[in-house]
């Protein structure tokens, strides 16, 4: 049995929040209604993210683009009080100062008007281009004082407009490019608030399951973490973070470029979720102060290859319209938690059920435990929450069965509440239609700050008192009405979302069986094109319960 010991540093780093790039902010409108309300905004209240980043704030944004922008964040980070990274996907070339002047302007506007007109309240950060692109990826790198003028330019726009937004930079990616962060040091210290950079771990089978790459990313990340430190104060945000596995498949053929994650095509996508895990943990670890990992949901099908000519994100992204030229390239991505197929299919994929507990534990704010473990294949986080509660997540990268010892030793430990176990196991992932959450599989008590548990083999495990007592609330007057259901909202403070239930009897026990949704609408529409066909139509009866999910469980 492995013996591992948490404890509360002297002097313990924040943890910032972990969360997504949420590509579906600029395809709100192409979004049908139950695929919003029943994946999208449903998971995403669910494991609530504690950071957000997106392609957004450019100074040509129409009106229409921006309000529609604005109402996607009323219904997603809004709700989940989720700081927000917004980076304009392309930095544009000018060719003199009064240009560039005019640009920080324009954007300055656009931001003071999302902010003060229409209440996007969490917009937090900002970078002039996403990983150094100006008319093609990376060309930025080459020009390092140009991106200053740019950065310079934008921080005087935005005090002139008051807007309490801090510029990251330099958002460069990969690794190999993180040695622009000490242009960052060395010259923009003064308008720059935090480092950012983008890292995509690729390799074959045999790197990624290397033991040693958890080691290798926390040393990485702990090398610019003290960098940043040193620098004012600064921390390092990762906007972007990817886990990959090489194929033999061709990347770009015919026209057609697929940038795909690969876990979700060679039938190990189990593991990958657990690796991603992995790397989010040892990042943590490393004093990262947040993350963003690509993406929280695929892109629809199709659209233009982004760093072409003639793409036009004002137009084709930021009004979410399917542009496609003949010159171009079609592009596919498709590193989503929840797909997004033509064919309808909105399902979520098991690296869900691993990133899921990750972003709704390791809260945003949470102070970093220190660990004292003699078991390298156990990847340990301890996190303690503003509001006194505990979460630990233990990834058990062993073959077989894994005891357990926890010594939480931390100031009223025996004031906790009993912690409750939530598994993902990478071989037997809980997976269900319907994109709910898995529900906890243990209750233990230990008033003494001790643990004792048997970890599955290659899982991640997570023991909290990260969660409210609630007894079930159930919605009122749920009536159908042709192909409508509909009931009254429940106004409870720790409700999250609805799951919908359908018997044969007015006194059927709802269960997991006969559940047919779960949604954060008050309807729902049986004559859409639904998710969850197969749901549908294998319950039978007419007699229908809507329980409200509490949003602390």
């Amino acid at each position: 049995m492995t013996d591992v010991t948490i404890t509360r540093p002297e002097f313990p780093t924040f943890f910032g929040g972990f969360g997504f790039h949420n590509s579906e902010a600029l395809f709100y409108r192409l979004c049908e209604k139950e695929q919003f309300d029943q994946k999208i905004c449903k998971c995403y209240r669910e494991i609530s993210p504690g950071f957000c980043r997106t392609f957004a704030g450019y100074p040509n944004w129409s009106k229409e683009s921006m309000d529609t922008f604005a109402d996607y964040y009323e219904r997603m980070q809004k709700w989940t009080d989720t700081p927000i990274y917004f980076a304009a996907a392309k930095g544009q070339l000018h060719f003199n100062d009064q240009e560039r002047e005019e640009y920080a302007e324009n954007v300055a506007q656009k931001l003071d008007y999302l902010i003060n007109v229409r209440g996007v309240k969490q917009l937090r950060y900002y970078c002039y281009s996403n990983e150094m692109s100006m008319n093609d990826w990376g060309g930025l790198l080459k020009d390092l004082p140009l991106f200053h003028k740019y950065h310079e330019l934008l921080f005087q726009a935005f005090q002139r407009h008051n807007l309490n937004i801090g510029l990251l930079a330099t958002d460069a990616s990969p690794m190999s490019n993180w040695d622009s962060l000490n242009y960052v040091i060395d010259n923009m210290r003064r308008i720059t608030e935090d480092l950012c950079a983008h890292h995509y771990i690729n390799g074959t089978m045999e790197q990624m399951r290397d033991p040693g790459l958890y080691q290798w990313f926390f040393d990485a990340c702990r090398e610019w973490v003290l960098k940043a430190a040193k620098c004012d104060g600064k921390r390092l945000i990762l906007g972007e973070l990817g886990v990959n596995v090489q194929t033999a498949a061709p990347w770009h053929l015919a026209g057609v470029l697929r940038d795909v994650n690969n876990w979700n095509y060679n039938g190990q996508g189990g593991f990958g979720g657990l690796l991603m895990a992995e790397m989010a943990l040892a990042a943590i670890n490393a004093g990262v102060f947040a993350i963003a990992l690509w993406t929280f949901c695929d892109y629809p099908d199709p659209y233009v290859c982004h760093y072409s000519e003639r793409d036009s994100y004002g137009k084709a992204w930021g009004e979410c319209e399917r542009f496609i030229s003949q010159t171009q390239d079609v592009k596919y991505n498709k590193w989503g938690m929840i797909k997004w197929e033509d064919d309808g299919d909105y399902s979520v994929r098991e690296q869900y059920y691993a990133l899921g507990l990750v972003s709704r534990y390791c809260r945003r704010n949470a102070k970093v435990m220190d660990i004292a473990s003699d078991d390298p294949l156990l990847r340990i986080c301890g996190l303690l929450n503003r509001d006194g509660s505990v979460s630990v997540l233990v990834i058990n990268r062993h073959t077989e069965m894994t005891p357990i010892k926890l010594r939480l030793s931390l100031k009223h430990i025996e004031k906790q509440p009993p912690f409750r176990v939530y598994e993902y196991d990478s071989h037997n992932v809980p997976m269900n239609e319907f994109g709910d959450l898995q529900d906890f599989s243990d209750v233990i008590s230990a008033p003494d700050g001790k643990i004792e548990y048997e970890l599955k083999p290659e899982s991640l495990t997570v023991f909290t008192t990260d969660y409210a007592e609630r007894p079930d609330v159930w919605a009122k007057k749920v009536v159908r009405d042709g192909e409508m259901l509909h009931w009254d909202a429940v106004k409870d403070d720790l409700h999250c979302y609805y799951r919908v239930y359908r018997g044969e009897t007015p006194d059927f026990v709802p269960s997991r069986a006969n559940q047919i949704a779960s949604t954060v609408a008050e309807t729902l529409d049986f004559g859409a094109r639904y998710l969850d066909d197969a749901a549908i139509l294998n319950v039978k009866g007419d007699y229908y319960k809507v329980l409200s999910i509490n949003r602390k469980r």
